[in-house]
C-alpha cells in the first residue's frame, strides 16, 4: 500500500508541454511499469482556461475527475466539478478550449488493445528529440520535411517516435467520451454496518469499475484482496486505512491481492475507488512493442 497526502505536495512541471496555452502544473502521484500493457499514471493537474488541445484520440484509456472547475472536452460539453469523464481508447474528443481554471485528477492506463501507455519521462524525452526536427504549436507537431506527412497531433507524433512505425488505433468500443454525475446516483446500504456504496460506472472490456464509499463514524470497511489495481481518493472526512491517516485528497494505491480496512474518525468519510484489471487477467491480446 502506498499513501500520498496530495494537498500537501508541491506542484511540479507540466507533463503536457507538447500542448498549448498557459501555465499547466502537475503532481505525479502513482505510476506503473514502462513498456507494460498495464502501465498507468495518476496525476493531479492544475490547468488554466487558456489550455488548448485540438480534437484527437489516443491508443490508451483515461479518466478525468474534476475537483474544481469545468473541463472542456468538446464544443459546449464539459466535465464539471464533481463529475467524472471516461475517455475510451480510440474515441475522438475535443477541441479542449475555454472552460474554467480547474483542478483535475487524471488517470491514464493501457487500453484493451494491449498497446500500453507511455509514461511522462519518456514523453518528455521524445518531445525534446522531436523538437530537433520540427516544432509543437497549437497542440500539433509540425515536422520540417520535404516529403511525407508534415503534421501530427502532438501525442500521436510522440507515440510514433517512441513506438516506431504506424500507429494502429483499435476499433473504438465507445464512440464518444462518457460523462458521469456521481451526485445523481444513490448511496446504497451494504452488508457492512454504517457503510454505503455508490456505483458510478462499470466498463467490462477493460475491467474498469468506478465507485465510492461512504462510512459513518464507528463503521469499519473491509476491502478484501482483489487481483486488480485499486486507487482510492478521499473526497471528504478523515480517518485511517490500516495504521495510516486519511485526510481530504489523500490518494492510496493498493497493489493487486492487497486487503485493507478503512475507518472514519468523528465525521463521515467519503472515498472514491477506481479499479483496473490486469490485461492478462482479461485474456486480452498484448501488442508487440519495439525494443
Amino acid at each position: 500500500m502506498d499513501i500520498l497526502h496530495t494537498a500537501q505536495m508541491p506542484w511540479g512541471e507540466s507533463l503536457v508541454a507538447q500542448r498549448a496555452g498557459g501555465d499547466v502544473a502537475h503532481k505525479r502521484l502513482f505510476e506503473g511499469e514502462e513498456d507494460s500493457p498495464d502501465n498507468y499514471m495518476l496525476v493531479m493537474s492544475k490547468e488554466p482556461r487558456t489550455f488548448f488541445s485540438p480534437r484527437h484520440r489516443h491508443p490508451w484509456d483515461q479518466i478525468r475527475y474534476s475537483l474544481e472547475g469545468r473541463i472542456p472536452i468538446a464544443k459546449g460539453l464539459y466535465v464539471r466539478g464533481g463529475e467524472l469523464g471516461y475517455f475510451p481508447e480510440s474515441a475522438h474528443y475535443g477541441p479542449q478550449e475555454g472552460g474554467d481554471d480547474r483542478m483535475v485528477l487524471l488517470l491514464q492506463f493501457g487500453g484493451a488493445s494491449g498497446q500500453g501507455f507511455i509514461g511522462p519521462d519518456r514523453v518528455k524525452q521524445a518531445r525534446i528529440e522531436l523538437e530537433q526536427e520540427g516544432r509543437f504549436e497549437g497542440g500539433v507537431y509540425h515536422r520540417d520535411v520535404a516529403v511525407g506527412r508534415r503534421n501530427h497531433d502532438a501525442y500521436e507524433a510522440i507515440w510514433l517516435h517512441v513506438r516506431g512505425g504506424e500507429l494502429d488505433y483499435a476499433p473504438a468500443a465507445y464512440s464518444t467520451p462518457i460523462v458521469m454525475r456521481p451526485e445523481s446516483l444513490p448511496w446504497r446500504p451494504t452488508t457492512q454496518a454504517g457503510i454505503a456504496r455508490r456505483e458510478i460506472g462499470v466498463f467490462p472490456h477493460r475491467g474498469l469499475t468506478l465507485d465510492a464509499w461512504q462510512l459513518q463514524p464507528g463503521a469499519l470497511l473491509s476491502l478484501p484482496a482483489a487481483p486488480a489495481l485499486r486507487l482510492l481518493f478521499v473526497l471528504s472526512g478523515q480517518g485511517r486505512i490500516g495504521s495510516e491517516a486519511l485526510k481530504p485528497w489523500t490518494a492510496v494505491r493498493l497493489a493487486p491481492n492487497e486487503a485493507v480496512e478503512l475507518a472514519p474518525s468523528t465525521e463521515p468519510l467519503q472515498v472514491m475507488q477506481w479499479s483496473v484489471s490486469r490485461v492478462a487477467d482479461l485474456g486480452l491480446p498484448v501488442a508487440t512493442l519495439p525494443d
